[in-house]
This record gives structure tokens, sequence and C-alpha cells, in this order.
């Protein structure tokens, strides 16, 4: 973690649940920790207390945000029993080595499996959530596989549930073929020419119209406006796998999609998890939602209920 790239504080959004389970005492500040990744860098992940007869969650962020973005989620999460683990990608967020670059998927992958170990050893007895917001969806889709072998070959921590929040598996935003090809070429003319940057397809207006939190965001010193060419090529191949995963997820799976998704193609993705196998399966839209609920002030406290809701039914000797 880089001493250049200091976060700057989210506005506050607050949520009154009628959980009958909300603890003020575990409302403090998260931690920031530094966790070693699977080629030994440092990565930055934020972590919320939880209780201990609760499930804990682990948390995806999307390609442009980092873990502070779903801050205020965690908080309403953490004050309702639980824990919080949200990892920042590596290259982005508090992250600054190789900023904008993945080498591989696998080593994204790899990455999150060390966070599910580590949460597994910390939280033992705990059901584990992923989930997976916006380019987040895509590792926790493929993690959630039922299929999915670990990049090392050793045992993951079972997933009790799998939460994807707008999903980025198919999106409208995309370069156009002539950018595709280009990125193509530039992988295979070697290492210095795939990691010329590119910027990300997205505008601020497309996650909210919510005017503090689009100031938030167009002012934010950790957001990720640029990738190399090698890391939208090892997205490609990640969304692939994502797309390909539908049929393989067993086990409990909530999508919650915004109707305003300027971002996310709900059309496909709807189909895309009409495929999903699971006998367990939610679906909740909002539908005057922008894609970022959880900068939204309209639906924010309804999010976070579901949100609480679901994991809580997760939890032992819960009923769903």
């Amino acid at each position: 973690m880089s001493k250049d790239l200091a976060s700057i504080p989210l506005p506050d959004l607050k949520a009154e649940l009628e959980t009958g389970f909300q603890s003020d005492a575990l409302v403090q500040p998260e931690q920031v920790r530094l966790i070693s990744g699977v080629d030994e860098q440092l990565l930055a992940c934020r972590v919320w207390p939880g209780r201990a007869s609760f499930p804990v969650a682990v948390y995806l962020h999307g390609i442009e945000g980092h873990s502070q973005w779903f801050q205020n989620t965690a908080r309403v999460l953490s004050r309702n029993g639980i824990g919080v683990y949200a990892p920042d990608r590596r290259g982005a967020g508090l992250n600054n080595k190789e900023r904008g670059h993945l080498s591989s998927y696998k080593a994204l992958l790899a990455d999150i499996e060390i966070i599910l170990r580590l949460v597994a050893v910390e939280n033992a007895g705990k059901p584990i959530i992923l989930i997976g917001n916006c380019w987040g969806g895509k590792p926790a889709a493929v993690l959630a596989s039922s299929d999915y072998k670990s990049t090392d070959g050793a045992p993951l921590p079972s997933i009790a549930g799998l939460i994807l929040i707008c999903p980025a598996i198919h999106t409208k935003v995309d370069f156009d073929w002539r950018t595709k090809l280009d990125i193509g070429m530039s992988v295979l003319g070697g290492d210095q020419r795939s990691r010329a940057s590119l910027d990300i397809p997205i505008e601020p207006t497309m996650f909210t119209q919510d005017p503090t939190y689009l100031e938030f965001i167009k002012k934010d010193p950790l957001r990720l406006l640029k990738a190399t060419k090698r890391f939208f090529f090892e997205q490609f191949l990640l969304t692939l796998k994502a797309k390909s995963a539908s049929d393989k997820l067993l086990l409990p799976t909530l999508l919650i999609e915004s109707g305003k998704d300027e971002i996310v193609d709900v059309a496909a993705l709807d189909r895309w998890f009409a495929r999903v196998k699971a006998a367990d399966t939610h679906k909740k839209i909002f539908s005057e939602a922008a894609h970022s609920i959880e900068f939204d002030p309209i639906w924010f406290e309804q999010y976070c209920q579901l949100l609480v809701e679901w994991i809580g039914a997760r939890a032992p000797g819960a009923v769903a």
C-alpha cells in the first residue's frame, strides 16, 4: 500500500432496519489490513467485525471502485452482526503496485482464494457468503461454481451463499472491434506493449445520479480510470468463464439488479440467471435505481434490509 494513495471520506448513508438484533456496539471504524497475495504482493483489505453466531461476507468490488465504496453497506451489515472482509483488487484501490494491471486472471482468483482461507481460519464455523458487485461479479461467479478447482490444488472453504449485485457478466459498455483487435495484438506483441493503458469506458453518471455521490466519485483519488491492455485481455477470459458458470451454480444465490443500470445488460443477465441450477435462487430488481445502489439514498435502506435478511437466513439454525 503506497503512502501516495489515500481515500477521501465517503458520504454517510444510514439504514434503520427491522431486524431485532442491531447493535451499536459493533459500529466501529473498519480495520485496513495488509494481506499477502499469491506472489507475496501486499493487498489492502478492509474488515468490519461481526457476531460469533452470524455469517461473514467476503465482498469483491467493481472495476473502477474499491472496498471503501461498500463502506456504508458494510457498516449496516456489521451493525446487524455480519462481519465483512473487503479486499482491494491487486492494482486497484489502496494497492498502488502495477496500478490498473492484471498479469493473469488466475492471479486474481488466487488472491481471493487466500482471502477465503483467511476468513475461514479467523471465523471458524461461520458460513461464508461471497458478494460480487459489478466487475467483482465475474470472479465471484467463477469461484462459486460447483466445478471450480483452486489455482494451487488445495481445498477451499465452503461458500454458503452467493450474492451478485448488478454483476458485470453481461454489459452494455464495451470497446469497439478495432480496440479489441488492438488489445489482442498488443498482448501477442509482448509484455511492454500489453502494459499500455486504455481509459475504462465508464462515466461517473453511469454509477449514480445522486449529486453527493457523483461528486465523491469524481473526486475519489482511489478510483481506477485506466487499465492496461493485458488487464482487458484477462478480463475477457474471466468474463467467458463467468458467462459459462450459470449452470454450475448450485449454492443459494441472490441476484440484485438496477432497473436504470447503464453498465449492465439486465436483459442478458436475466437470461444468464435463468440457467442457474441452484434450488434456492432469488432475484430482486430495484426498478428506479441506477447501477450503484449503495450510492442511492432512496433505495439504500431497502437494499440493506434485503442483504441483512438474506445473509442472516444462512446463519446456523436460521429458517430461510
